[in-house]
């Protein structure tokens, strides 16, 4: 069963071969995290889907500093906006501001008046919302939030948030954690266009290294775990290693890491646990967990694919 991850984002980044808290090529540092301004002509959509296939996510902006920092950025931007991870979503209370993950929350807000900040028609006595559920910052309002029909493309730029790259090399492979949270499906579709797939860990030795790396690395509050290679989904309780298109078996006379009482098969619900992840609470031992439960991920990446600097 997959367990909670309880501790905080901390500055202490571990990369191997390359410098602390760096960031990808056209990326932006600022406060422990790395901001791109993507190019212009996309919908909210295709900006989303666009992060997500780069290890991070729109930007939910939490604080006034990060606002600043990314209006510091489109400053002399000719683009008419640029869309960050807020949607309106109906609830009981007839709509609200939500971020794009569920257990985010909004803490801050920038809103450029309040006919934006509550884009509600009502039409023949029925309130409504239509396409009018993302939002951006607004270039006409000094790139405050503006709310905006989720499909208008033209001149529209999004902004992604990532963590620094994190990265440790072993004698056979490198690791490098992912730490936007996907179901394990999408993380080693993230691993392949990197250059790799999900992490297979095939020695003590190499276990203890991945330990300390990870003892040190950075990751959200509340990370429930990160992926691995393994899975059992295709014969419950015969575990695969798959980097490779046939698999191979973690039979009984291979190195094995799992945790007590692991795996267990004990998913919510009844849920089947067919995903080999680790969590902090386990000592980054391995446990089984739900597929489509969203976590971070390692990704085992080859040499001339790893970080260098």
């Amino acid at each position: 069963m997959i367990h909670s991850i309880s501790f905080l984002l901390t500055a202490a980044f571990v990369v191997v071969a390359a410098a602390q808290g760096q960031c990808p090529d056209g990326w932006n540092f600022h406060e422990g995290a790395c901001y791109y301004i993507g190019g212009a002509g996309y919908s909210f959509s295709d900006a989303r889907t666009y992060c997500e296939d780069r290890d991070s996510q729109l930007v939910l902006i939490s604080s006034a500093d990060e606002n600043t920092f990314i209006k510091s950025l489109l400053q002399d931007d000719a683009a008419a906006g640029a869309w960050f991870g807020l949607t309106l979503k109906s609830s009981f209370r007839g709509a609200e501001w939500k971020g794009l993950s569920p257990r985010s929350t909004v803490s801050f807000e920038d809103w450029a008046n309040d006919e934006q900040a509550s884009p509600i028609v009502d039409t023949s006595g029925s309130r409504r919302f239509g396409d009018i559920r993302c939002a951006a910052l607004s270039k006409q309002y000094d790139w405050a939030w503006e709310a905006k029909d989720c499909g208008v493309s033209d001149g529209m730029k999004f902004v992604c948030k990532s963590c620094p790259l994190q990265q440790v090399c072993t004698s056979r492979t490198c690791f490098r954690l992912l730490c936007g949270e996907e179901i394990h499906e999408k993380a080693d579709e993230i691993c392949e266009n990197l250059g790799g797939t999900l992490a297979s860990i095939r020695s003590q030795e190499e276990s203890d290294e991945v330990k300390a790396f990870m003892n040190q690395a950075s990751l959200p509050k509340r990370t429930p775990g990160v992926w691995l290679a393994g899975s059992d989904e295709g014969t419950e309780d015969v575990w695969y290693w798959y980097t490779s298109d046939q698999g191979e078996e973690i039979s009984t006379d291979v190195f094995r890491d799992w945790a007590d009482n692991e795996p267990n098969n004990a998913g919510v619900g009844g849920r089947d646990e067919n995903c080999m992840a680790m969590s902090s609470t386990d000592g980054w031992r391995w446990n089984d967990a739900m597929c489509f439960s969203p976590s971070a991920a390692l990704c085992e990446i080859s040499d001339e694919n790893a970080i260098t600097g």
